[in-house]
This record gives C-alpha cells, sequence and structure tokens, in this order.
C-alpha cells in the first residue's frame, strides 16, 4: 500500500489529492518522503521511492532527511531553498514556505537541533536554529530568525526575532483536522 498521511492537506477528496500529485512538487516530494520511511531500502518499492525522492531533491531545492521526524499533515507551501535538519522534530499539520532553514547548532548553549509544536506555520526563508522548542499554534512572519523557545499561540517576527503577539496561528493552516 503506497502512503499518503498529508494529502488531506490538499483537499479531501482523492481526486483533488490526485490533481495535486501530478500538479504540486511539494505534494510529491512529501509522497516520495513518507514511502521511503515506509518501506526499507531492500524492498523494491523503497529503493523507487528512495531514487524519485533524490531526483526531487536537485530538482526542487528540498533537503529533508528520511530520518526527520515530521508528523502528519506537513505541507510545504513553495519549493525551493527549504533545509531541514535530520534531528528536527515537527509536530503535525505545520506548513512551511520556502527559503526556510530548520537547523542544527553545534556548539554552545544551544547545541542541538529544534522541536516545533503542532500547526505551526514558518513563512518564507525563516531560520530557526538550536536545541529550542516552538509551541502548538504557533506563526512564524517572513524573514525570521527564530533562536529562543517560544510558547504556545505566538506571534514571532524579526532578525532577531520578537514575540509581537499571542493570535496564533489560527486562520493560517487549511484543511487541518
Amino acid at each position: 500500500m503506497v502512503v499518503n498521511i498529508d494529502g488531506y492537506r490538499f483537499g479531501s477528496e482523492f481526486k483533488v489529492q490526485v490533481k495535486s500529485f501530478f500538479s504540486n512538487p511539494e505534494f510529491r516530494y512529501m509522497f516520495y518522503f513518507r514511502n521511503c520511511k515506509t518501506y526499507s531500502s531492500k524492498n523494491p518499492l523503497g529503493l523507487i521511492f528512495r531514487l524519485l525522492l533524490n531526483l526531487n531533491k536537485g530538482k526542487y531545492g528540498i533537503q529533508i532527511p528520511i530520518s526527520t521526524k515530521i508528523g502528519r499533515g506537513f505541507k510545504l507551501n513553495h519549493f525551493g531553498g527549504i533545509i531541514i535538519n535530520q534531528n528536527a522534530v515537527i509536530g503535525e499539520n505545520c506548513n512551511v514556505s520556502q527559503g526556510v532553514t530548520i537547523g542544527n547548532v553545534s556548539r554552545g548553549k544551544l547545541e542541538g537541533c529544534p522541536s516545533i509544536g503542532d500547526r505551526v506555520w514558518i513563512g518564507a526563508n525563516s531560520v530557526i536554529v538550536g536545541k529550542i522548542k516552538i509551541g502548538n499554534d504557533v506563526l512564524i512572519a517572513p524573514l525570521s530568525y527564530i533562536n529562543f523557545d517560544v510558547p504556545d499561540n505566538a506571534v514571532v517576527m524579526g532578525n532577531p526575532a520578537k514575540i509581537v503577539s499571542f493570535n496564533s496561528s489560527k486562520g493560517y493552516l487549511k484543511n487541518i483536522d
């Protein structure tokens, strides 16, 4: 069985998801990613999905290692320049836009990778680094640099980032269950 646990974010109807597969490279990338996690590299399907995933990495500029822990309902809004560290943890129903980096800090008090909660919207060209926790229902504005813990329902923006309100990401995320 071929796995697609993110498809509902593009629409609940099967025909909408099939159309998204052929018209949306972000959808295809996550489809291949999920199937790489499902099928071992020794399984013929696993080999095919890994090949397709690697072809799409270079073509669309998305770098998410198979070992990355990502909850269901993950949605890439646009392709290009997306880099997520293999040790990052991302919750359910999160959106990531183009140019986002979720990365590692290799020394100091923030050594490690971020842990991102559920229903988080991450704007274009944002950078999230270090062993920090991003709460649930958080909105990270475009061009933000986050290297501190962010509580639930916060709106964060700027470089360096600041919490500007607690109006959360409600309304920004579509088709969540």
